[in-house]
Order: C-alpha cells, then sequence, then structure tokens
C-alpha cells in the first residue's frame, strides 16, 4: 500500500536540526484526516496511508494553543513544499517529503511579580561566531541585524532566525540591561509560542533625604574579582567587567546545559515518553559534546584555569523587615592568562593583596588542612578596608561610590563564609572541581547555608572553600529499572551510585558523563571512558511498564581487569587522573510501599571470587562470608559505561536483602534464578533456618554465622539433637519472625525434616494437649507445639509451585529429596495425625491423590476430626497458580488473602511505581531531594 510521511526541519548554517514536538494533521484533497500527533525526536509525522485512491496530502501544523490548524511557516522553494502526492493504496511505494522550517523568536519582557509590560525597551539579540565570540543575530527575512523595541503589550515582533540567541532589553530610563537565557528557535505548532522575561523589581518610596536611593534593578553586580589562591582582589573598569561577565559565563551556561540535560532525560523517563525520552538523550549527548569541547579547546592544561569570585547586592524585597541590601557570593571560572590581563588593568594598583592568615598555621598560603575556625577575622576586614580607602584616594577612581561601600559588606561576607567551610582549600584540584560539580549547575548559590543547588540526577556540597563533594546519581532516574527474567517482570530496582570526588579524577568523571570499573589491586575503580553511543535507554523501555528493563540472567566470567583500553575523549588535564573509589547502594521497592529501600552496598575491595563479569546484568554470589551482588557498570552508571560493579549485604541489610530474594522467586514462579549462584542459595537457605530458630538475631550473631555459613550449619545441625534447642526452634517458629515469612522453599523444607523428626526429650518438652471433638471422643494431639510449627511454616506460602518445592527439597540440609513430593507430604500429613482419635488418613490420602497432582485440594469435606489436619487441608486449597505482583505476601489463613483468589496472576497498578514528589523532584530520602 502507498505510505508517506513529513520530516520537519530547520537549518542553522549547514546543520540542520529536527523540528521535535510540533502538533501537525495530515489532510487530503477531500480534507480527509490521514493521520495527527505530535513530530518526533527526528521531527518526523506518523507513517500514513494513502485513501484510496491516493491523491495530494498537505502538511497543517497548530496555529495556537487553542486550536485551528493551518499551513506551516515553509521556506519557499518548490523541493521543500509541504505537500505530498501519494499514489493508490496498492502501489506499495513509501514517500517522504522533507520541509524546510523558518524557526522564529518572540519574547514578552514584563515586570515581576506584577506582569506589567516593559514598553519601549530596546533589544538586540546575539549569538555565538565561529570562534565562540558573540554576535548580533541575523533575520532570516530582512537579511539584517535582529533589534528593536517592544510594544504595548511588551513583546517584540515575531523574528525570523535559526541560531540560538541571548536577547538583551534595556529598562527606558534606567540604563539597565537584562538579558534572557539563551533560547533555542521556536517553531510554529509546538506548545511553547512565545518566551516569557520576567523583569525583577522592588518597590522603593522616595523620601525626603536628598540622597535616597533605591535599587530597582534587583540586583548589580560590582567589578570586583577576588582569586582565593592568589589572596587578591582586583576592581576592573566596569567595560571590562561586562566582557568578563559574558566570557565567564560562556562556560558555566555550557555546563549548565549538560546539567539540564541529564534533568530533561531524567523527567523524560519519569514521564514514560519514549519520544521525549529519545530526543533527551540526543540532547544530553550533545550538550555533554560541547562540554568536552569547550574543555579539551581552551582547559586542556591545569595552568589554564583560574577560579574568582564574584561580588554582587540584592535587595531582600517587599517582605523584608529592612529593604537592606544584602551581599551575594558567585564562583566563575576563566582562563588564566585573561585574567592577568584583567589584573593589568585593575584600579586599585596600590593595594590589592588580601590578609588571609591563620592562627597555628605555617605561612599563609591556604592548603587542605587548615581548620578555617582559626581564620583571623579582623586581619581579613582590614585589608578589605585599606583596598577601599586606597581606591577613594585613587584619580583613576570615577564610577558609583556605593560600590566602595560593597567592599565592606564583602569583607564580613567573605569572612563568614570561609569559617563556615569545613576546611580552607583553593589548590588547583578544588577549583576544577568547583567547576564540574557545581559552577555549571545554578547562576546563584547561596552560599549562607553552604548548599549548591545543583541540577539533575547529581547533587553535591559546593562550599565556598571546601575541596571536596560528593557526587550521586539515581540511574537511570529516581524510578529505577524494571528487573526481569524469563519474560517475567520482577519488580523496580535502582542503582545509587557515589562517589568522593576529590581533583582531577571526580572531576573528569563528571564531566565526561561515561564511567567505567576497572580492578586495581584488588580495588573498584571507576575512570571515565568513552560513551558507547551505540546503546540509547530509548532502546530499552518496556512498552508495557514504560520503565528501562534489563534482563536479570546472564553468563558468569570474570570480571574485566581493565577497560580494553577505552579512553576518556575529555582531554583537560590529562596525567593527572587517578581513580576513583566507588561507593552507593542497591535499592528496591517493596510491595505497597511508596519508597525504595537499599539492601546492599558498594564493596570497598572485591572478593577473590569469579562472579558475573561484564557480560552479566546481575548475579548473586557468596565470598568472603559475605553476599555479593555484582551489577553491570551500565546499570549503575548508565547506558555506555563499561565493566562491573560489586556490591556486598552486611549483616544490617542481610533481612530487606532476604525479602527482596524471595518476591524475585515469587513473581518467577519458583524457577531456579540463574543468575544466583547455586552455592550462595544454599547457603542463604541454611542461613535462614538458623535464623528463624534464633527468631530475633542480633548483627553480630549474622555476622558470625555467615563467615563460614556450611561449618555453622552442621553446628547448629548437630544442636538439634538436643530437645531443648529444639524445642527453642519451635517457639521462635510460632512467633513467626519475619524471616520465616520471606523464607525461602528449601529453609521450609528443612524446618518440616527437623520438626517431624522427634523423640521421647522432644515429647516430655511438648506435653499432649485436647483439641476439638466431644466429649466422649476428644482429639489429643502429640507435639501441639510443634504441629502449630508445621502450619506456621506453610502459612505463608502463596502458590502451589511454591508449595510443591517446599515438600520436594524436605531434608536435612535442603538438597532435592530423592523421595517425590508427595512421599514428603505424607510423612506431614502423618505427623499432624500423630495423636488419639484423629482423622481417617487414608480417605484424605486417597483425596488427594486422585487426581494425581500433589497440591490438589481436598475437596468440599468441611472437616477431618483433626483440628490441626483440617487447617493446613483448608491453607492448601487457597494456594494461588500465579502470585499478583504489587502485593504483600500475606497468611493463607487470612482475611486478607480472600482477595488474592480473584487476583490470581493479575498486577497491582501500583506495581514497581514510585511516587515522586514531581517530574525531576525526589521523595525524601532519594537522591536530589537534598543537597545538604
Amino acid at each position: 500500500m502507498a505510505t508517506g510521511k513529513f520530516r520537519l526541519f530547520y537549518k542553522d548554517g549547514h546543520v540542520e536540526h529536527p523540528c521535535v514536538g510540533v502538533h501537525y494533521q495530515v489532510v487530503s484533497s477531500t480534507h480527509a484526516i490521514a493521520a495527527s500527533g505530535l513530530t518526533d525526536a527526528q521531527g518526523e509525522t506518523a507513517l500514513f496511508r494513502s485513501l484510496g485512491d491516493g491523491g495530494r496530502y498537505r502538511l497543517l501544523v497548530r496555529q495556537t494553543a487553542a486550536g485551528g490548524y493551518a499551513e506551516p511557516d515553509a521556506v519557499e522553494e518548490r523541493e521543500y513544499k509541504p505537500e505530498l502526492e501519494l499514489g493508490a493504496a496498492q502501489d506499495g511505494k513509501h514517500a517522504l517529503q522533507r520541509v524546510r522550517i523558518k524557526p522564529y523568536f518572540r519574547v514578552r519582557f514584563h515586570t515581576h511579580p506584577d506582569g506589567k509590560p516593559v514598553v519601549g525597551a530596546k533589544f538586540t539579540a546575539y549569538t555565538l561566531d565561529a570562534h565562540g565570540k558573540e554576535a548580533i543575530a541575523r533575520d532570516l527575512v530582512k537579511a539584517s541585524n535582529v533589534s528593536g523595541k517592544t510594544d504595548a503589550k511588551g513583546e517584540t515582533a515575531v523574528i525570523y532566525c535559526a541560531s540560538n540567541v541571548v536577547f538583551k532589553f534595556e529598562v527606558p530610563g534606567a540604563g539597565i540591561k537584562v538579558p534572557t537565557r539563551r533560547l533555542q528557535p521556536l517553531i510554529k505548532g509546538q506548545d511553547t509560542t512565545i518566551y516569557d522575561l520576567p523583569f525583577k523589581t522592588v518597590r522603593a518610596t522616595t523620601g525626603p533625604a536628598q540622597n535616597h536611593e533605591a535599587l530597582l534593578s534587583g540586583k548589580t553586580s560590582a567589578p570586583v574579582l577576588i582569586s582565593p589562591s592568589d589572596q587578591e582582589l582586583i576592581m576592573v573598569p566596569q567595560g571590562d567587567f561586562d566582557e568578563f561577565e559574558e566570557m565567564s559565563g560562556r562556560l558555566e551556561k555550557i555546563m549548565e546545559a549538560a546539567h539540564l540535560a541529564k534533568l530533561d532525560l531524567s523527567r523524560a523517563l519519569e514521564s514514560q515518553n519514549e519520544q521525549e525520552i529519545s530526543a533527551a538523550e540526543k540532547a544530553l549527548g550533545l550538550a555533554e559534546d560541547k562540554v568536552k569541547s569547550e574543555l579539551n579547546k581552551n582547559f586542556s592544561k591545569l595552568a589554564d584555569l583560574k577560579e574568582v569570585v564574584t561580588l554582587e547586592t540584592y535587595n531582600k524585597g517587599k517582605n523584608s523587615a529592612t529593604g537592606a541590601s544584602q551581599m551575594g557570593l558567585r564562583r566563575r571560572y576563566l582562563k588564566t592568562d585573561k585574567y592577568l590581563e584583567l589584573k593589568n588593568k585593575r584600579l586599585n594598583k596600590a593595594e590589592y593583596k588580601l590578609n588571609i592568615k591563620f592562627s597555628g598555621a605555617a605561612g599563609t598560603k591556604a592548603s587542605a588542612g587548615v581548620n578555617p575556625k582559626a581564620l583571623d577575622v579582623n586581619a581579613l576586614k582590614e585589608s578589605f578596608q585599606k583596598i577601599s580607602k586606597s581606591l577613594k584616594s585613587s584619580k583613576e577612581w570615577k564610577t558609583d561610590p556605593q560600590v566602595l561601600n560593597m567592599l565592606d559588606l564583602a569583607g564580613n561576607e567573605y569572612a563568614d563564609n570561609i569559617i563556615k567551610s569545613e576546611t580552607y582549600e583553593v589548590e588547583a584540584q578544588a577549583q576544577w572541581l568547583r567547576l564540574v560539580g557545581g559552577a555549571g549547575a545554578s547562576a546563584e548559590v547561596d552560599w549562607t547555608k553552604r548548599k549548591a543547588q545543583i541540577q539533575g540526577n547529581l547533587q553535591g556540597k559546593a562550599v565556598l572553600c571546601e575541596g571536596k563533594m560528593t557526587g550521586r546519581w539515581a540511574v537511570p532516574s529516581l524510578k529505577g529499572w524494571m528487573m526481569s527474567f524469563g519474560g517475567e517482570d520482577l519488580g523496580a530496582v535502582r542503582f545509587i551510585v557515589e562517589c568522593e570526588l576529590y581533583g582531577f579524577a571526580g572531576a573528569k568523571v563528571v564531566a565526561s558523563g561515561a564511567v567505567g570499573i576497572s580492578l586495581e589491586g584488588g580495588k573498584q575503580v571507576a575512570k571515565a571512558i568513552k560513551r558507547d553511543r551505540s546503546e540509547v535507554l530509548a532502546k530499552l523501555i518496556d512498552p508495557k511498564t514504560k520503565l528501562p528493563r534489563f534482563e536479570a540472567d546472564g553468563p558468569y566470567a570474570k570480571g574485566p581487569e581493565n577497560l580494553n583500553g577505552v579512553q576518556a575523549d575529555l582531554d583537560a588535564f590529562a596525567g593527572v587522573e587517578a581513580g576513583l573509589t566507588p561507593g552507593g547502594k542497591i535499592q528496591w521497592l517493596p510491595p505497597q510501599e511508596k519508597d525504595f529501600v537499599s539492601f546492599a552496598e558498594v564493596s570497598a575491595t572485591l572478593a577473590v571470587s569469579a562472579g558475573a563479569g561484564a557480560g552479566a546484568q546481575l548475579s548473586i554470589y557468596l565470598a568472603g562470608g559475605k553476599f555479593r551482588i555484582k551489577a553491570s557498570a551500565r546499570l549503575c552508571w548508565g547506558v555506555g559505561a563499561k565493566g562491573a560493579l560489586e556490591f556486598t549485604v552486611n549483616a544490617d541489610k542481610v533481612a530487606e536483602f532476604v525479602r527482596w530474594l524471595y518476591y524475585q522467586l515469587l513473581h518467577a514462579g519458583f524457577r531456579t534464578l540463574v543468575y544466583v549462584e547455586h552455592q550462595a542459595f544454599r547457603a542463604l537457605s541454611q542461613l535462614l533456618l538458623m535464623l528463624v530458630a534464633e527468631g530475633t538475631p542480633s548483627h553480630k550473631y549474622i555476622e558470625q554465622v555467615s563467615q563460614n555459613v556450611n561449618e555453622s550449619f552442621i553446628q547448629f545441625e548437630q544442636s538439634l539433637e538436643l530437645a531443648q534447642k529444639r524445642k527453642a526452634m519451635v517457639d521462635n517458629i510460632n512467633r513467626v519472625p519475619h524471616w520465616l515469612v520471606h523464607a525461602t522453599p528449601e529453609t521450609r523444607g528443612m524446618l518440616l525434616y527437623q520438626i517431624t523428626r522427634h523423640g521421647m526429650p522432644s515429647h516430655m518438652r511438648d506435653a499432649p494437649s485436647l483439641g476439638e471433638g466431644s466429649l466422649f471422643d476428644p482429639q489429643v494431639h502429640y507435639l501441639p507445639t510443634h504441629k502449630q510449627a508445621v502450619l506456621n511454616i506453610m502459612g505463608t506460602v502463596q502458590t502451589r509451585s511454591e508449595w510443591d518445592n517446599v515438600m520436594q527439597h524436605m531434608t536435612s540440609n535442603g538438597q532435592k529429596s530423592p523421595r517425590s513430593a508427595g512421599q514428603n507430604e505424607g510423612d506431614v500429613l502423618r505427623f499432624l495425625n500423630n495423636g488419639v482419635s484423629l482423622a481417617e488418613l487414608p480417605s484424605v490420602f486417597e483425596a488427594l491423590n486422585e487426581a494425581g497432582p500433589v497440591m490438589k485440594p481436598v475437596g468440599d469435606k468441611k472437616d477431618t476430626g483433626n483440628a490441626y489436619l483440617d487447617k493446613y487441608l483448608k491453607m492448601r486449597g487457597k494456594l494461588l497458580g500465579k502470585f499478583p505482583k504489587g502485593y504483600r505476601v500475606a497468611r493463607l489463613d487470612s482475611a486478607g488473602f480472600e482477595m488474592y483468589a480473584v487476583l490470581d496472576g493479575a498486577r497491582s497498578l501500583q506495581f514497581a511505581q514510585i511516587q515522586t514528589a514531581g517530574l525531576g523532584q525526589a521523595m525524601a530520602g532519594d537522591p536530589g531531594s537534598s543537597v545538604a
């Protein structure tokens, strides 16, 4: 059949950009709609079919947010016309029509918060030329510079321009310029039809005082640069300072774009829109490429980078009691040679050195070991005042004297922030780290709270002079991965990976955007590598759950010793790189809960064992007395990462690990999980037997028996020869500890085996009891607490396959029994019927064996004459074929289990769905929820 589609794009120079997210309709010559929707990440419409005998099809785009469709703003060239000729439906041809669009800008300039238009404001739009320098943008239609005035609504005219631009508006009569952020062109038919630029103002009342002043521009930057590493303060002419702002801001914007692109990808993953995910991944790749290009081009050597602190004042606003000015500090970064150039032009030629010294510290140069509380605050403030006096007496000083008063405020602010830092660290490594970790994340940093607002999944503590930070990532997003095995979804799991980032290694890892895990001296080391662009998250999105998905099973192989020569494509400060020791944890989302829970942490050193290597997504094994989980680096650091990262299950996490693994088995139908090493699974089952018998074991006990599970288990088995120890185990089982609720079938089988083997000492410690029955025919039960333990062991079994699995492993060590499951269950039934005047077992066996399967319900008979046996058979009859996903395990004899009968095999709407505060935001306890 004849099919076709349109591709919308615009050109900036020789580069083509897809027009993404355009609302469109494709209509035939008879006005019938052949297709509609949003253009995808390639700017393409959906493929549409020829209607009837074919004909001409036109592309229309939405005119306004309210609706209405018309032709797009296409360039007037025949080859790009928004029309397509299709043949008859049966001719089998496929056509693609490229439509070149004229992108545009439209900006509304208004006051904030009242939204009044700023009328008659002059504006000019600036772009970056091929050398990265600012140049006035050109109008595509008028072939002239983009400039003009706002109209009565405070809006610019529609300006056709294909470059990313910054609009600079001049407030009429104030001489103040207000810039936008760098804006991307708009496309007719997209949701955004105009950009808003709010201009912050504060109210001021003129007073009787002649010199009364009001600061109306919101914020004013002072032409002051502080170099912490040199302990210098220089004041530069306003013209040079404006150039510095533009230049240093360029690097910040590039870094900010990468952070925001990560946030956009996180949001796309949480919104679960595949087109958005694909577009966000592409945008992130472009943003990371710009970071690498800029750093490799201008900051390839350590000596190229210079960190400075700038000052700015701002008003507290209408909620302030005083309305007094405050001082703010910002970090900015520029090339060293440019700083030296500005230093030569400084106005304060006589005085520019700051007196930063610490009591008890050798010399005045800062180092990582200096305690900031030992700072000589008075000496620092005096140096600010000395500079201020020298400027007032300078003949070259011809600017607003109010700026000089800011230096007094600056002395206090700068001193306070040094004191608030944990260490006074201004070495080049720390400067570089602050650049990559925090400088590009937000233009405004609230240093008084010692926090930086880091956008996206990366968060970090960025104190003014602190030389370290912790980077944390939620991979691939806060919602996590959907773990899958054999076609069955097992639930959501996510990896929170973090690194104490010191110096260049940490910075390089962050800026590269891709990480490899290699082994050095038995330790796991994270290094920057080149991202594998062939892998994309969009390809991994599961159509059912809308989460990125990975298959859990995989081959067992030795982990990689190195990264096979894969080099990072970031050359900045090459030769100084070292490996980082990663940290972090694995979290999962328990059924019917909103918050993720941790069950494993990154191992500091690798165990001497061959776990799953790079070929396996996830593998669980036992080594060094701990359960270990080896995960592919791509799951932990993001698609494109290499190697494998090992996590350990410490004693305090064993309970959560057991719970997680039980639900894996439950969802997989109690099939053998090939990603769990056989030895590890056997050891876990034996460990669980000891923990159930202990009841409420301490972390120290768990750690002790885990060191050598096999030897501990043998000793425990021998101890059960004592009736006292066996009775204590039975009593603990009857308290139904959480270890029992989530025990493996092997553990339950071992427990049944031990309880149904008994001697006279056990009878002496568990006296017979009179159960239900008549006065003349009472039920006499031997070992009643043991029988209750049997009911508790089987009471939280949920499915028929699990029940059968328990009976198959009814042995002393949990190995599969040589006897059939039916024979072993016969022993359990005989044990429950041990006593006087109880059930006629032959009829019970006959009912169970009637159709062959072990787990067949007894039938409609109400009782057997044995209260314990009746409860056992009633639970057995409730077993499910398949457990509904997203629900908690419930006792078979509870009211809560009744609802599961109608949900057999169903999936809860909340299954693996984490609750988030909003797109891109985190709940309490999530990475990114706090930057403390």
